[in-house]
C-alpha cells in the first residue's frame, strides 16, 4: 500500500514539472484560469540601421511592481500570460548586455528605465570638474506604448520601434586653410542618454571628443575651406530656451610647420538646426551646426621633410605655441 501512495505521488510531481513553464514567453505556456494570453507585435520598418538579432519587451504593471520581461531572437513578436488590468509596454532593439557603450539603469520601472552612455577618457582633452566624456553610443530603436487595458481572453498590440539616436553634424570654415595639418575638437553639453519610457533624452549632460573630420576647399576660392565632423548621440537635452553658453564647440588646429597651434571655442548652443525625416526608409534625426573662424590661420612654413597639406588621423602633438583666438 505504501508503494503504491509513492508512485502516485511520484507521477503527480511528474505531470506537475512537464506542464510548468519556466521562461518569461508564455505562448508555450497553460493559461490560468484569471489571466489572459497578450502579444506584442513588433515593426521595425522605422529602423534601417540595423536589422536586429532580437529584442527586449518589457510589460510593467500600471500599479507598480517589477516588470514581466522577454528576451527573445524572435523580432516579430512576444507572448504573455496576464492578469486582467491595466499595463504599460516598452520594447528595445537587443539585449541590455549586449550594448557595448551602452549601460541600461532603472529598468525595474517604467519611470525610470534609461540608456546612458558609458564614460571615457582623453589623452589630449582637459575635462573641467565633474565633465564627463561620452562614448558614442551604438544604434538605439525603441517605443513605449503608455497604457494598454488587458481584459479578453486573448489581445494583442503591434509597436514600432525607430531610432533614438541622431547625428549632430559640425561645419566649420575656415580661411587660410591651407596651412592646417590636424584638427581636433569637442562639444559639450550633450544629453548623457534616454528615458525609454517617456521617449526623451535625459537632462544629465556629457562632452563628446570630435576627432575624425574631412576637408573641402571652395572651387573659386582655393584658401577657403570647410572642415566637417559628426558624432551620434541622444541629442540635447529639453530647455525651456536655447541658450548660447549651454554648448560649447572648442577646435584646435596644429599647423603646418608642426608647432603652431590655435585653439578657438564657440558658444554654440542656439545654433543648432534640426532637420527630422520619417518614411518607409526609417526615421532619422540630424542637428546641424555651422560656424567660421573670424580669422584666416595664420602663414607658417612646412616643417622640414614635409610637404603640408591636412591629415585627418590624430596624433601626438608635442608641445605646440598656441595661439589663441577670441571671439
Amino acid at each position: 500500500m505504501k508503494r503504491c501512495i509513492n508512485l502516485f505521488m511520484l507521477c503527480g510531481f511528474l505531470i506537475i514539472l512537464l506542464t510548468s513553464c519556466i521562461y518569461d514567453d508564455y505562448s508555450g505556456c497553460p493559461q490560468k484560469s484569471d489571466r489572459k494570453m497578450v502579444r506584442v507585435n513588433v515593426d521595425w520598418h522605422l529602423f534601417d540601421k540595423e536589422v536586429p538579432t532580437g529584442m527586449t519587451v518589457m510589460v510593467f504593471p500600471w500599479s507598480g511592481g517589477a516588470p514581466q520581461t522577454v528576451l527573445t531572437n524572435e523580432i516579430t513578436h512576444a507572448d504573455f500570460s496576464l492578469e486582467p488590468g491595466r499595463y504599460r509596454i516598452l520594447v528595445f532593439n537587443q539585449s541590455t548586455t549586449e550594448f557595448g557603450t551602452l549601460d541600461f539603469l532603472g529598468m525595474d520601472s517604467y519611470e525610470t528605465a534609461r540608456a546612458v552612455v558609458q564614460h571615457t577618457t582623453s589623452r589630449w582633452y582637459s575635462r573641467g570638474d565633474d565633465e564627463l566624456i561620452g562614448v558614442e553610443p551604438e544604434w538605439l530603436a525603441s517605443d513605449k506604448l503608455d497604457e494598454f487595458e488587458v481584459s479578453d481572453d486573448f489581445s494583442e498590440v503591434t509597436l514600432t520601434p525607430k531610432n533614438v539616436l541622431l547625428q549632430i553634424q559640425v561645419s566649420v570654415k575656415v580661411p587660410g586653410i591651407k596651412n592646417l595639418r590636424y584638427v581636433r575638437g569637442s562639444l559639450t553639453g550633450i544629453s548623457e542618454g534616454f528615458l525609454l519610457g517617456q521617449g526623451k533624452p535625459l537632462l544629465s549632460k556629457v562632452t563628446y571628443l570630435l576627432e575624425s573630420w574631412t576637408k573641402s576647399v571652395g572651387e573659386n576660392e582655393a584658401t577657403l575651406g570647410t572642415l566637417r565632423a559628426s558624432v551620434k548621440c541622444f541629442g540635447l537635452p529639453e530647455t525651456a530656451s536655447p541658450d548660447a553658453e549651454s554648448n560649447q564647440l572648442s577646435l584646435s588646429a596644429l599647423l603646418i610647420d608642426n608647432k603652431t597651434q590655435v585653439d578657438h571655442q564657440f558658444a554654440v548652443g542656439d545654433k543648432f538646426k534640426k532637420d527630422e525625416n520619417s518614411s518607409e526608409l526609417g526615421y532619422t534625426v540630424s542637428l546641424h551646426v555651422d560656424v567660421q573662424m573670424p580669422q584666416p590661420l595664420p602663414e607658417v612654413k612646412p616643417s622640414d621633410g614635409s610637404s603640408g597639406g591636412f591629415d585627418i588621423t590624430i596624433q601626438d602633438w608635442g608641445k605646440p605655441e598656441d595661439i589663441d583666438i577670441e571671439l
